[in-house]
């Protein structure tokens, strides 16, 4: 892909987070690699609903801006993760409520429901650590240094997911937001 249609991707899944209810109007954000030294990442403060490809910001991996101004708050925990994966392309945060609700409850989403697991990989927590701060940034890179990693829940904050495209990120938090719904409700049911 190149830098337009990575910029209209990243719009596109973002907008679609949004609609799932993934994210808040301002809450979570979203990133492509574009080379081996630049990111595109979405903005801090920026409305879901108007951010347009333009809007889309490119930094270098030590954090230099490149194109646009303020990226997202969370811009250290992207950059770690595409210095600790050479083969992550997207990544996308997003702060969906019933892996919240479970994390607060200290519960675990059943991977074994369904299909789940091939299209999630290995799921990793870590614990909460105060957004956009380096120690987040540290803990998930070091989290999503093994291969089968794909997805990171923060806890008490959101969720991390890695994919080769936009859209599997994005499936990737789908699957996991349902799982943790499915795991709430039956352990409402059981009790």
């Amino acid at each position: 892909m190149n830098e337009t249609s990575l910029r209209r991707s990243l719009v596109e899944i973002f907008r679609l987070a949004y609609a799932r209810k993934l994210v808040d109007l301002l809450g979570g954000n979203a990133s492509a690699r574009l080379s081996n030294d630049e990111v595109l990442i979405t903005p801090t403060s920026m409305p879901k609903i108007l951010i347009k490809p333009q809007s889309i910001v490119k930094i270098r991996l030590d954090g230099t801006i490149i194109s646009g101004s303020n990226p997202s708050s969370e811009w250290r925990m992207h950059v770690g993760i595409y210095k600790a994966r050479n083969d992550a392309k997207f990544i996308l945060h997003t702060h969906p409520p019933n892996i919240l609700a479970l994390s607060r409850a200290g519960l675990k989403i059943d991977l074994s429901l369904s299909e789940a697991i091939s299209y999630v990989g290995e799921v990793v927590e870590v614990p909460y650590l105060k957004p956009g701060s380096a120690e987040l940034a540290n803990a998930v890179s070091k989290a999503v240094s093994r291969r089968g990693v794909t997805a990171v829940i923060l806890r008490n904050h959101g969720l991390v997911t890695l994919g080769s495209t936009p859209y599997e990120a994005l499936n990737r938090a789908e699957v996991l937001e349902d799982l943790a719904y499915i795991t709430l409700i039956s352990n409402c049911s059981s009790k």
